[in-house]
C-alpha cells in the first residue's frame, strides 16, 4: 500500500510539474503578446528606406536614403522614447525576428527579465550597456538579448555564424531620436561573458585588435579613426559563459 502511495504520490508530483511548467509558458506567451501591442504605434517604418542589395562590397552596401525617410523615421523613435521610458532607439535587421526598441537603465541586470514597460517578462529585453553612451555617441556600443528558443529577442544571432548567412544578411539598422544608421556587419565572435571585450571604455585600437584575434568570421571593411561600432551579444547556449556577438560599424545617414 505504501509503494503505491508513493507512486501517487510521485505521479501527481510530476503532473503538478509538468502543468505548472506549460502554465508558465503560456503566461509568458500571453505577456509577450500584451507587450508587442503597446509597442506596436511607436515600431519605426522601415519600409520608407531604400534597402541595400546584400554585397561584400562596401561601396556597394551603402544606402541612398532619402532626407524625408530620415525625417520620418527620426521622428517615429522620437514618439516612441516620449511614450516608452527607458527606451533610446530601435535596431533592426532586415530578414530577421531582430526588430525591437533599445532600452537603457542604470545597470546590466534590470531589462534581463523585464519588458519595456518594466513589468516582468521573462524573455526580457534588448538593452544597451549602461556604460556606453544612451545616444550611441561613443565608440564602443553593446546591445544585450537573450537566446530564446522560439527564435525571438537575440536569437537570429546565432544564424551568423553560418558565412553564406552573414554574407547574405550583412547589414542593419539603427533609429534613434537624432539619427539614422546603417550597420554594416563585419564581425561574429564568441567571446566569455567575463572577456575585456565588453569593457566598453577600452581603447578602440586596442578593442578592435582584440575582436578580430577572436573573431572567425571578419570582413575587410576599411575601418577609420573616426568610426563607431555596435555589438549584439547573446549567450551562445544555455548553459557556460560563451557568448556570441555580431559586431557591425555605425555609418551615420
Amino acid at each position: 500500500m505504501k509503494i503505491n502511495k508513493l507512486k501517487i504520490c510521485a505521479a501527481a508530483a510530476a503532473a503538478a510539474l509538468l502543468f505548472g511548467g506549460l502554465f508558465l509558458l503560456l503566461c509568458d506567451d500571453v505577456q509577450v503578446k500584451i507587450q508587442e501591442e503597446k509597442i506596436k504605434p511607436f515600431v519605426p517604418d522601415f519600409t520608407l528606406l531604400e534597402l541595400p542589395e546584400s554585397s561584400n562590397s562596401e561601396e556597394e552596401n551603402n544606402a541612398e536614403i532619402p532626407s524625408e525617410a530620415e525625417e520620418k523615421l527620426k521622428e517615429q523613435t522620437q514618439e516612441l522614447c516620449a511614450n516608452i521610458d527607458n527606451s533610446v532607439g530601435w535596431i533592426n535587421i532586415p530578414d530577421t525576428k531582430i526588430n525591437y526598441p533599445v532600452m537603457y537603465s542604470g545597470d546590466n541586470e534590470f531589462y534581463l527579465h523585464r519588458a519595456v514597460d518594466g513589468s516582468y517578462l521573462r524573455v526580457g529585453s534588448i538593452f544597451l550597456d549602461y556604460r556606453c553612451n544612451a545616444d550611441f555617441t561613443g565608440k564602443i556600443n553593446v546591445l544585450y538579448g537573450h537566446n530564446m528558443s522560439d527564435g525571438s529577442m537575440f536569437a537570429d544571432v546565432m544564424k551568423f555564424i553560418d558565412s553564406g548567412y552573414f554574407d547574405s544578411h550583412n547589414y542593419g539598422w539603427l533609429t534613434t531620436k537624432n539619427a539614422v544608421y546603417q550597420i554594416d556587419f563585419f564581425s561574429l565572435s564568441q567571446p566569455e561573458n567575463y572577456d575585456d571585450f565588453y569593457d566598453v571604455n577600452s581603447d578602440v585600437n586596442l578593442w578592435l585588435d582584440s575582436l578580430r584575434e577572436r573573431s572567425f568570421i571578419w570582413r575587410n571593411i576599411g575601418i577609420s579613426e573616426e568610426d563607431k561600432f555596435i555589438s549584439l551579444s547573446t549567450c551562445t547556449g544555455s548553459e557556460g559563459s560563451s557568448r556570441t556577438v555580431l559586431t557591425g560599424r555605425l555609418c551615420k545617414i
